[in-house]
């Protein structure tokens, strides 16, 4: 039961990330059809920066539902 929890919080967090990623990306894609200058360097820094974001954030939620489940059933 903890272990389904933990991974539901996870793919709770990864659902809601990769709505806002989708967002973006449209975004971007209208920056490229106005002929906006793309930098690798700073595709890569986003790409990692997402992958910490991710990795913490199906971390602290998979967390934080363990919590409410325990809070919740004493």
């Amino acid at each position: 039961m903890n272990g389904e929890i933990f991974i539901l919080g996870g793919i709770t967090f990864i659902v809601a990330f990769t709505l806002f990623k989708v967002s973006a990306f449209i975004l971007f894609k209208h920056e490229l059809e106005a002929g906006k200058k793309v930098l690798w360097s700073h595709l890569f820094k986003v790409f990692f920066t997402d992958l910490l974001i991710l990795i913490l954030g199906v971390l602290g939620t998979g967390i934080l539902f363990m919590t409410l489940l325990k809070i919740a059933h004493g």
